[in-house]
């Protein structure tokens, strides 16, 4: 006949026995859930894809309608009158993010979450941006394009004829690295009769702008 102490014993061990067994049926049941949760959750780009669709942050801008491919509407570029550079070029990979920011390496350039390059001056304001000339207008999970765009908005820089000096001198640069033609905003070669055209604009947009603030 057991005594007190036994049946303690064997108590305690079947009570121990069924605290073991809970566990691992606990740790089956999470490993479960767990396995539903990540058959059932997109991967990081799927998510990214779902975010740009049900949330679309680049609208259509109607004063680049021109390009062969219209440029989407970044909101830093919003402005009534806008001047333009473009690059084209018959290579369909030729403009990346990669492939810019290693020929832009030698100028000062930030690239914006949304997907461009934007040049500042050392107030942190913007002179110009340059973007994917086709949809979506932006360089993105590594998208590649043969048309790219240098957007001046006169409209918010504050040093117009020198924003477009610079950005000019980046455009040339630009189509020498990348072998591709230079053209003005309506996609014609650029001239240097358009090139004189366009910085007389940018002059009589900074002088109109100095006499608004004065």
């Amino acid at each position: 006949m057991l005594n007190l102490a036994e049946i303690l014993t064997i108590i305690i061990g079947l009570l121990l026995a069924l605290v073991f067994v809970d566990g691992i049926r606990r740790s089956i049941k999470t490993r479960k859930n767990k396995l539903k949760v990540d058959l059932v959750q997109p991967s990081a780009p799927e998510a990214g894809e779902l975010e740009d669709i049900s949330d679309p942050t680049i609208e259509e801008d109607e004063f680049l309608d021109e390009l062969e491919e219209s440029v989407e509407d970044i909101p830093i570029l919003k402005g009534h009158s806008l001047i333009i550079f473009n690059l084209c070029s018959k290579d369909n990979e030729t403009f990346s993010y990669t492939a810019l920011s290693k020929s832009l390496s030698s100028y000062s350039f930030l690239f914006e979450d949304k997907g461009f390059f934007t040049f500042r001056d050392n107030t942190e304001e913007i002179l110009f941006s340059i973007i994917n000339a086709k949809k979506p207008g932006n360089f993105l999970e590594e998208k590649t394009s043969s048309d790219i765009a240098l957007v001046l908005d006169p409209s918010k820089t504050p040093k117009v004829v020198e924003s477009f000096d610079l950005m000019f001198s980046v455009a040339k640069s630009l189509s020498e690295d990348f072998s591709c033609s230079l053209l003005d905003e309506n996609r014609n070669l650029l001239t240097k009769q358009m090139l004189e055209h366009m910085r007389d604009e940018s002059q009589e947009f900074q002088r109109q702008r100095l006499a608004n603030v004065s």
